[in-house]
This record gives structure tokens, C-alpha cells and sequence, in this order.
């Protein structure tokens, strides 16, 4: 992977930390990225798009994005687009009690109803951020318990179909929804760069100018996350997993998925976490 991929996933965070801020057009684009940890992305107001996986949503006030660990996303903004937003990133160990956390990502809305009770209750978090005093990080956890247990509750996902950020990029994403169907195969540029009807070359740059990662890391990426689920829910061999998720060399997927996630394979399978 890139650099700036290989950091974003292996960012560590010692505790849960909650931030508030506008975003729009007038920011700098900011690339797809993963990282080890779960992320709470909230609308106060506004509206923009986001990307998660090989899908892109709109977002209006009260939506909110819960981001699993591996899972690759990121905000888009058209022109004139903006947002205020609250941005939650935790651990697992970061909670008091086991909310019943899974690694799947899911979207929902905040009913209107209630969106003035949480957001009272995100500006409580953004209090003790400054830690008050010696009782701010137990305060943080049991807000962040509630947040998790309001979200959950309404994680129905009114899914429609993707919004397109433009026209301009509608390609691309008929090329990322064609890697993720068919990963397990033998993908070449020129057999992805058909399907978006644009020449190697030219799509090779449009991928990584939208992605911000070059293709083969896109399609590497996508690999390694599904092999890292079959680590944790199957008894197949590193050997098999690595043949049955695109890699022909199981000892490139060691040293690829190491390099990844900071783990071996076989260390990965015994402590995930």
C-alpha cells in the first residue's frame, strides 16, 4: 500500500476522542482510507456525500455514518456543499460494557424527535474532552456507551440508490463495484479500466486522482479485507484463504496483509484486536 494508507490504518488512538468542525468544498479532497479503529461520522447541519466502501450516500442533518475498522470511506463535497459535523473515534476498550460491537459498518438516521436530546449529548462529550477534572474519561465512556446505544437503535439504513458525487466520477465507481464483485478473480487494468470505458493509461490516473489509491493497491486492499474476515470466521489455512481471496502467492499475502495491519496472518487469527 501507500505511505499515507499504511499510516491511516495503523494509527493508534489511546482513547476515545470526539471533535466538532465544518467541512465543504473549501476543503482539500481527502483521498479513501481505513484505519483500526471505529469512527462515528455525524451531520449537526448540512448536507454532503459519503463514500463508504464501493457505495456513495447524501447525507442531510441528523444521518450518521458508524465506520468499522478496515472499512474503506471517506466524505465528498460538491460545489457550494457543506456541513458541520461531529467526528467520534474510539477502541473497543474504550467502552465500559460490551455494546455488541460488530467489524460491519452501517448508516442510519437520528429521528427528528430525538436529535435534539443527542446532539445535547454530544456537546456533554465535547465538555469533558477538556477533562474537566479526574472524572472527565469515566464521563466520556458512559456518553459514548449512550451514543453507541442510540445509534444502534436506529441503524436502519433508508439505503437508495448511490448519489454520484458528478458525472465526472461515475466511471470510477462502476470500476470499484466491479472489483468488489469480482475480487476473487484475476483483475487486470485493462479488463477494469473496459468496464469504465476509458483507456488504461488515462483510467489508471482518474482512479488515483478519485480513490487517492493506485489500482492494484485498490484491488489489494479489497482482497485483504475479506481474507481478514475469513481469518476470524473460518478454519481454513492462511494458504487456502490467501488462494480463494486473489493472491496466487500465499507468502506475498503474509507479508502484504503484515505490512496492512501490523500483524501475521496466523498472529492476526489468534489476537484480532
Amino acid at each position: 500500500m501507500s505511505t499515507d494508507t499504511h499510516i491511516s490504518c495503523l494509527r493508534d488512538i489511546k482513547k476515545a476522542v470526539i471533535t466538532k468542525g465544518k467541512r465543504g468544498d473549501f476543503c482539500p479532497p481527502q483521498p479513501d482510507h481505513f484505519h483500526n479503529f471505529y469512527e462515528i461520522f455525524y451531520l449537526l447541519s448540512g448536507q454532503c456525500h459519503y463514500l463508504l466502501n464501493d457505495s456513495v450516500y447524501r447525507l442531510t442533518k441528523g444521518d450518521f455514518v458508524f465506520i468499522a475498522p478496515g472499512e474503506l470511506h471517506h466524505s465528498l463535497y460538491k460545489e457550494g456543499e457543506s456541513c458541520e459535523i461531529c467526528l467520534i473515534t474510539f477502541k473497543k476498550e474504550h467502552l465500559l460494557i460490551n455494546s455488541g460491537l460488530t467489524r460491519q459498518s452501517f448508516m442510519g438516521s437520528v429521528p427528528a424527535l430525538y436529535q435534539e436530546a443527542f446532539d445535547g449529548l454530544l456537546s456533554r462529550m465535547l465538555s469533558e474532552r477538556t477533562q474537566i477534572d479526574e472524572y472527565s474519561d469515566a464521563f466520556m465512556s458512559i456518553y459514548l456507551q449512550e451514543v453507541l446505544l442510540t445509534l444502534m437503535r436506529h441503524s436502519v439504513l433508508a439505503e437508495q440508490d448511490p448519489g454520484l458525487l458528478n458525472a465526472r466520477d461515475a466511471e470510477i465507481l462502476l470500476a470499484t463495484k466491479y472489483i468488489y464483485k469480482n475480487f476473487k478473480q484475476h483483475l487486470t487494468l485493462e479488463e477494469v479500466s473496459a468496464v469504465a470505458s476509458l483507456s488504461p493509461t488515462y483510467f489508471s490516473k482518474k482512479f488515483k486522482q478519485t480513490t487517492g489509491m493506485g489500482f492494484k493497491e485498490y484491488l489489494n486492499y479489497v482482497r485483504l479485507k475479506y481474507a481478514r474476515t475469513a481469518l476470524l470466521t473460518t478454519d481454513s489455512s492462511i494458504t487456502a484463504i490467501a488462494l480463494e481471496y486473489g493472491f496466487n502467492d500465499s507468502n506475498y499475502f503474509k507479508d502484504l496483509f503484515k505490512k496492512v495491519y501490523g500483524k501475521s496472518p496466523r498472529e492476526f487469527r489468534k489476537n484480532p484486536d
